[in-house]
């Protein structure tokens, strides 16, 4: 099977692979940013806010939006630097329960820089920036000093390789070439993408409209299982830096990488503590070590197949195939050494343990019905909670019984619809069904 052509096969979980005998070289006209404005259009609309946070100041200083090629100008740009410890702390996390929970592994991270660094005492203004490869996506936060709120951001730049007749491979999206070579980049605010599977308030609002908004670190505390802690190596930490020599994500490896104790930090010093269905890594890993289940973590967990929470993390250190992962770290070396065609480098990504993905909720919990596979599946993002009067409010896994015959008619259609539509549910990008499971929640939904 070509590269090109495993790249269509995946196009739902990228959501940006270039598809057909021509590139698509504007994706937000369809997948997760389909019916969006988008370039300087949208940067008028951010503008038009009147915000005055870091980020929305840094955007809208001048009459056009400004010139962002790469990585390092967007962060220059919102005043991250994580070679500047003065100014900026940065993390790195290989496990995620958001918007990559498929993509994010340990060599794959998510690289977050946040700053002004933690002082103990509460900042009126913050800003926070994260990305993983793989996706042309970068996610960023800033508080208003003058309101003290939170406002959230996802940027959506395009790289060259879009604009090539034969599109993107996996070595254009996750090698270096991701960060830099940006052609054009549209920024979304949070109002513009709430009724998108990239709803940055589904996680970060989940009380609902006029509740606070938070920033998101479920494992707060030490040991900080599925964090690369540079105070002491761990085996994705480790793997990680076998495969990638260079930077990542803005950080100089070696040098730059902070011990996630600086996040946990910064999260306590503006209030972000304790967190929604805390995980508390150190507590579970007694457990699993006594026992081989752990209480604590089951406790979180079925807060999530219940609809009441956003899934916690994976329960054990690491939810990696071993020998995918020396598989995946050989090739890589070998493309970005030169000795291997680029476009013979698989999804990198691709290392998680089937075993796991119940546990991380991208496959329903087992043994549940149709009812509880919808609940667990649906429930993040079509609830009591959410803002009513978007059009995802209308389908509402906590009110089935009271659906009109349409709507879950709509729900029962969408559930079958192929992987690369846009429309597809649940989102191939959180949750994946077998047949058997979504037969299960068709027949919940046909009665």
């Amino acid at each position: 099977m070509s590269p090109k052509l495993v790249a269509c096969l995946t196009a739902a979980l990228t959501t940006w692979a270039a598809c057909g005998s021509t590139p698509e070289v504007d994706p937000p006209g369809t997948g997760d940013f389909e019916g969006l404005p988008t370039g300087t259009e949208q940067w008028k609309r951010v503008c038009a806010t009147g915000h005055g946070d870091a980020i929305t100041a840094a955007f809208c200083a001048g009459d056009e939006p400004p010139a962002i090629t790469s990585l390092a100008e967007l962060q220059a740009l919102v005043g991250l630097d994580a070679s500047n410890r003065a100014t900026t702390r940065a993390m790195m996390t290989g496990v995620s329960t958001g918007v990559g929970v498929r993509t994010i592994t340990p060599l794959n991270p998510r690289a977050i820089l946040v700053g002004p660094p933690p002082t103990g005492v509460p900042a009126p203004a913050f800003t926070a920036l994260a990305f993983a490869r793989g996706e042309p996506l970068v996610e960023m936060i800033a508080r208003d000093p003058g309101t003290g709120t939170l406002h959230f951001f996802a940027l959506r730049f395009h790289p060259a390789c879009e604009a090539t007749a034969a599109g993107c491979n996996f070595a254009d999206l996750l090698t270096p070439s991701i960060e830099s070579d940006w052609t054009r980049y549209t920024i979304y605010d949070e109002e513009t993408i709430k009724n998108t599977p990239l709803d940055c308030l589904s996680c970060h609002q989940t009380d609902g409209p006029g509740t606070p908004k938070i920033l998101r670190m479920q494992e707060l505390r030490v040991p900080w299982n599925h964090w690369f802690a540079s105070n002491f190596l761990n085996q994705r930490e480790h793997d990680f830096r076998v495969a990638h020599a260079a930077s990542y994500g803005g950080i100089a490896q070696f040098g730059q990488l902070e011990s996630p104790a600086e996040l946990e930090l910064f999260l306590r010093d503006n209030g972000f503590s304790p967190q929604p269905n805390e995980y508390d890594s150190g507590l579970i890993n007694v457990e699993l070590r006594q026992t081989g289940t752990s209480a604590a973590w089951q406790e979180i967990y079925d807060r999530a197949v219940a609809g009441l929470a956003i899934p916690p993390p994976y329960h054990d250190v690491d939810p990696t195939d071993p020998a995918k992962v020396g598989s995946m770290i050989d090739t890589y070396r070998q493309v970005v050494d030169g000795t291997l065609a680029r476009d013979l480098l698989p999804d990198i990504r691709d290392t998680l343990l089937d075993a796991a993905l119940p546990a991380m909720s991208i496959r329903p919990a087992p043994g549940l019905d149709g009812r509880g596979i919808l609940v667990h599946m649906c429930a993040r993002c079509h609830n009591s909670r959410l803002d009513q009067t978007q059009s995802r409010a209308r389908f509402n896994v906590e009110t089935l019984d009271a659906l009109d015959r349409g709507e879950k008619d709509l729900a029962i259609m969408r559930l079958q619809l192929p992987d690369g539509d846009p429309r597809k549910m649940p989102p191939p990008r959180f949750h994946t069904l077998s047949a058997a499971e979504r037969d299960l929640a068709i027949q919940a939904l046909a009665q």
